[in-house]
């Protein structure tokens, strides 16, 4: 009965090392994955999209004032500051202007790509956009 009992408190020793293992590593898992210093060095493009968001909101919900440059400063500061009329309006314009800039962007990349893994592309490519350069007379 002795060895029974010797067999079934080392089994639990066993267990409880595999268990406080398990949960050493799952403590180190969890505190690398919440460790906000370590996802900014892996991906620090998505960090500065969030911020810029978050700017783009910021300006949405601050309503009211705009920053323009005054020709003659009457109390000696360089900006004066007035009201502006349709702060979602200037919103969806400024983002319509970022949109249609990263596609242009994208599709001048994608271009450049094709151009140059497959020749010819590019002669063909400017021709059909209308590029005077590329015609031949």
């Amino acid at each position: 009965m002795d060895q029974a009992a010797d067999k079934i408190e080392a089994h639990i020793d066993r267990t409880r090392q595999r268990l406080g293992s398990n949960l050493r590593e799952l403590e180190e898992k969890v505190e690398a994955a919440t460790d906000w210093r370590a996802h900014y060095q892996a991906r620090p493009q998505y960090f500065l999209g969030g911020a810029f968001a978050a700017g783009i909101l910021l300006a949405a919900t601050v309503r009211g004032r705009s920053v323009r440059r005054s020709s003659e400063p009457s109390d000696g500061s360089q900006f004066e500051f007035e009201s502006s009329g349709n702060v979602p309006g200037q919103l969806l314009e400024v983002w319509d202007n970022v949109r249609n800039a990263l596609i242009a962007v994208a599709a001048t990349q994608i271009a450049k790509y094709i151009g140059d893994r497959i020749p010819g592309f590019d002669e063909h490519y400017r021709r059909i956009a209308g590029d005077p350069g590329s015609q031949r007379a």
